[in-house]
């Protein structure tokens, strides 16, 4: 086996043809984060990002895009911004994972966000969690019966509550208008702004993706990527002339991957966020999407809308291994620590007096 390292940007025509031949041919890598593309977006945004090339049996079996710290430290392509890790190579494709990282010249490779077909990984996951998703094989029907079924239900809920809210919003806002994909950056641009408000909301303007300049070059260039295989993918939805809602996510072949959703908070009442995501489900089960991937974690809106879920690890693999112990081993530590009623009775009453003390006289 041989393992060259090269940059993105040295990605040829024919390693572009045999990376989407093996992402094509297997069904566990049909995200579009594992698609070249994905790979070439954020190595155009200005971020340093390898892809070790991996050969076999005289032909070239797999790859492993990723990024390097000054430290040694193995990154996944765009970190914080990427849904899926991993290899893409053919089945069966047997690598030793110590081999990988000293041909990579990397000493260390966390992921959050592994596929638990990613069997070369499994060994190193320490914990468990699961990307939930809409399956759409079949239609739109065929996906609300799916949801019945998960939900034991004659009639999914969530989508009583949308007919409801739909009917409000018009009567009160003006007449709807939903659109699949808008091409426009000016739109792009409201969704950034609002994305960022919300999060400096909850979690605080310090942890912003939208204020590093490479990220919002990154966006837009998915935005303007539009190919047959791969695309970004800007939705919207509209009150009479007032953009309510909107989701941009991207598309690989028949999966669309959730990134960023996002509402005008002055529209809350109305639920915008579940309409938009019904409608670009509707809409793109009849344009051939069979799944809407909504992204890791348990908010209320994925579980209600989910029909089935891909399981996912986290962990680290390193050379020499206590080093991935260890850090894991104090990401455990924390987690426990986190999840201790103690602690959280703490901190419910640290923030309670932190209230009062802010509270005007």
């Amino acid at each position: 086996m041989k393992i060259s390292v090269i940059a993105a940007q040295e990605l040829g025509a024919s390693l572009v043809e045999t990376w989407q031949l093996i992402q094509g041919n297997d069904t566990a890598l049909r995200s579009p984060y594992y698609s070249p593309e994905f790979t070439q977006l954020v190595a155009a945004a200005g971020r340093a990002v390898k892809v070790a090339v991996i050969e076999s049996q005289g032909g070239v079996q797999g790859f492993f895009p990723y990024e390097k710290d000054s430290w040694g430290r193995l990154k996944p392509v765009g970190q914080g911004l990427n849904d899926y890790h991993g290899l893409i190579a053919n089945p069966g494709l047997d690598i030793d994972v110590a081999s990988l990282l000293r041909a990579c010249g990397g000493t260390y490779f966390g992921f959050n966000h592994m596929p638990l077909t990613q069997v070369v990984f499994t060994p190193f996951i320490c914990f468990n969690s699961a990307s939930p998703v809409m399956t759409l094989t079949g239609g739109w029907d065929a996906y609300v019966q799916r949801l019945c079924e998960a939900q034991n239900t004659r009639s999914p809920g969530i989508l009583t509550t949308i007919r409801q809210s739909m009917t409000r919003l018009a009567r009160d806002k003006g007449q709807l208008r939903f659109e699949m994909h808008e091409g426009s950056v000016q739109v792009l641009e409201v969704l950034m702004r609002l994305k960022s408000e919300q999060w400096a909301r909850t979690v605080g303007a310090a942890n912003d993706p939208f204020a590093v300049p490479w990220i919002r070059q990154l966006m837009e260039r998915a935005l303007s990527t539009q190919g047959s295989g791969f695309r970004g993918a800007l939705s919207t939805l509209y009150a009479g002339d007032k953009l309510v809602s909107s989701h941009f996510g991207l598309r690989a072949g028949a999966t669309l991957h959730s990134w960023f959703p996002v509402y005008d908070l002055a529209y809350a009442y109305y639920q915008p966020g579940l309409i938009l995501l019904k409608n670009i489900a509707e809409q793109g089960a009849r344009e051939g999407l069979t799944e809407i991937d909504l992204g890791r974690g348990t908010a209320g809106y994925k579980m209600r809308f989910k029909t089935d879920l891909i399981p996912l690890g986290e962990g680290a693999v390193s050379r020499p291994a206590i080093l991935a112990t260890a850090a894991m081993t104090a990401k455990w530590a924390k987690a426990s620590l986190a999840a201790d009623p103690r602690v959280i009775r703490l901190r419910q009453w640290t923030a309670s007096r932190q209230k009062t003390e802010k509270a005007p006289t």
